[in-house]
């Protein structure tokens, strides 16, 4: 498990005109490449601080009214793909990306995609917080989120207002939560954020229909995900349609379903290794548990998905806790 030292910046103290280029320079190496623009003739206050763990990113901006648009250009200067999970502290935000636009106010929630154009503009005093997900972890748990960035959820009514407190709490105690417990609590944080922004039923209609199946269809598997016999054939009998018409359920969104029950197998699997609960079962007993019925098969499918053994997986999380 991946962690690093906080990394802690501001303006204060630097000479007024160098205050928004350092800043400018920072909020790139933290929040990816974008061109910024901000009322900075002759101060600027900007402050961030960025965490590390795992495979994800906690980020908490304070700046003065700033706007910033990112272009194919900036996309291709190579930065890690991740969906952006904000909510707004404090102040005023207009978010854009793709055919989705939202005004953010204190309490909102927004998502946004790095691997896409974006565009952002606080006309007051910005204080957010972010959490980066990675791309694949985002896309697994809420199929279609490419269509929910730039769209924003309040945070002060049913599942927005449980998410932002949730987030909110989050970033006060990270830190202090075990290295052994944080896989539970990111992924237990990747479903809440999914339910959330799932599309209600009302909203649904043609493609949407057809995400909205997929979604149901993801959850049975992740209910059934100990049953080794779990597969197309099974799946298909469950829901009363086709084997092949659940292949071009999951192709539409460029997935296969053998595939998808594999990642998350071996995804709940790692959680387990991680868990101090779980030490008293082998390895063995965990491929079981997670619907794997061979033990060479997991290992070997273990270390093609996250380049170590299970062995070596789990004797460094227990090193790291």
């Amino acid at each position: 498990m991946q962690e690093q030292q906080a990394e802690t910046w501001t303006t204060r103290g630097l000479p007024g005109r160098q205050q928004f280029r350092n800043f400018q320079e920072v909020f790139e190496r933290t929040h990816f490449h974008w061109d910024l623009k901000g009322d900075c003739d002759d101060r600027y206050h900007g402050a961030i601080v960025r965490r590390h763990y795992d495979d994800y990113v906690f980020t908490h901006i304070e700046a003065d009214p700033l706007a910033g648009r990112r272009t194919a250009d900036d996309i291709k200067r190579g930065d890690q793909p991740y969906f952006c999970l904000l909510y707004l502290e404090a102040g005023q935000s207009h978010l854009a990306q793709g055919a989705n636009e939202c005004d953010l106010t204190p309490g909102s929630i927004a998502l946004w995609d790095s691997t896409r154009p974006a565009f952002f503009d606080a006309k007051t005093t910005l204080h957010q917080f972010s959490l980066l997900i990675p791309h694949r972890t985002a896309k697994l748990a809420l199929p279609g989120i490419e269509d929910l960035c730039g769209m924003q959820v309040p945070g002060d009514r049913g599942m927005g207002a449980l998410l932002k407190s949730h987030l909110r709490q989050l970033h006060s105690t990270i830190d202090s939560i075990d290295a052994r417990d944080r896989p539970a609590v990111l992924r237990a944080t990747v479903e809440m954020a999914a339910a959330t922004f799932r599309p209600s039923n009302e909203a649904l209609s043609g493609t949407a229909f057809r995400r909205s199946l997929l979604a149901r269809v993801q959850e049975y598997v992740i209910a059934n995900l100990a049953d080794p016999d779990l597969g197309p054939q099974t799946i298909a009998s469950a829901f009363r349609f086709s084997p092949r018409y659940l292949h071009r359920l999951f192709a539409e969104f460029d997935m296969t379903v053998c595939e998808w029950i594999r990642q998350r197998r071996l995804a709940r699997a790692r959680v387990d290794m991680e868990s101090r609960g779980l030490d008293a079962l082998s390895i063995t007993q965990i491929a079981m548990k997670n619907g794997f019925s061979d033990s060479s098969h997991f290992s070997r499918s273990f270390r093609a998905e996250f380049g170590a053994s299970p062995r070596d997986w789990r004797e460094a999380s227990k090193r790291e806790s």
